[in-house]
């Protein structure tokens, strides 16, 4: 448990500060941005927990790779979709 937590930690920081660099010039909610680097560290950490419970088979640097594929451009497209500008003209499900 004390891992779990040290990694949501870690990760969240580490996210979050990718969100504030991708979120530069726009005008995103904070409690937006949070929402997104929570999003992503559930996520990321989720993966790595499974990864250790399953006995750590396969290379770490496959899963980090995968999922840098599945999130590539995913996060300024969220930023986008978080507009404060944005979101008054369309809405969130736009």
């Amino acid at each position: 448990e004390q891992v779990e937590l040290y990694l949501y930690k870690l990760v969240h920081d580490l996210i979050y500060n990718v969100v504030e660099e991708k979120a530069q010039g726009l005008h995103v909610p904070e409690e937006d941005k949070a929402f997104i680097a929570d999003f992503y560290k559930y996520a990321f950490v989720g993966l790595m927990l499974d990864w250790i419970r399953g006995g750590m088979k396969g290379e770490p640097q496959v899963l980090i790779d995968r999922l840098s594929v599945l999130i590539r451009g995913d996060v300024e497209k969220a930023l986008n979709h978080y507009r404060a500008d944005q979101m008054k003209q369309s809405g969130p499900n736009d």
